[in-house]
């Protein structure tokens, strides 16, 4: 069976989300699924709000893309629908986004204990060990990222 790659994938991570509980570590009410910033440990960790609706979201996308590829060694780009879209609904809505890294169908702010952003797109850095480093409010580019971290 032949199939487009970027649908393939994205199902796969769906599926693998699915199976591992999201790989979380605390317990989210709504669905029984868990989420820990200690599996991001070792790595920069970029967690992303977006929307459909958010132009700046959209815009950029592609210098998440890059980062997420270019950088794997050194950090994870993870995205949360600002708008709380699940399913199938987010697998299709992340396909027609382009978007190529992890999203998620759990908003973890709670468990990081984290404010809901007041506006988008907001952009959380959290360091090697786990620590928010920064709250990045407007659209980020590769650079405006990179300059944040240790990565070279």
């Amino acid at each position: 069976m032949q199939g487009d790659p970027r649908t393939i994938q994205i199902l796969f991570f769906s599926l693998l989300l699915l199976l591992s509980g999201c790989g979380l570590a605390e317990k989210d009410s709504n669905t029984e699924a868990e989420f820990s910033i200690d599996n991001y440990k070792g790595k920069w960790l970029i967690l992303n709000y977006w929307a459909e609706w958010c132009a700046p979201c959209i815009k950029e996308i592609p210098e998440l893309n890059t980062l997420d590829n270019d950088y794997s060694a050194d950090l994870d780009v993870v995205a949360v629908n600002f708008d709380h879209i699940k399913g199938q609904a987010l697998i299709d809505l992340a396909a027609r986004m382009r978007i190529d890294f992890d999203v998620l169908e759990q908003d973890p702010a709670d468990i990081l204990r984290l404010s809901r952003p007041a506006s988008l797109p907001t952009t959380y850095l959290f360091d090697r060990s786990g620590k928010l480093h920064a709250k990045l409010v407007g659209p980020q580019t590769i650079e405006t990222l990179l300059k944040q971290t240790d990565i070279q």
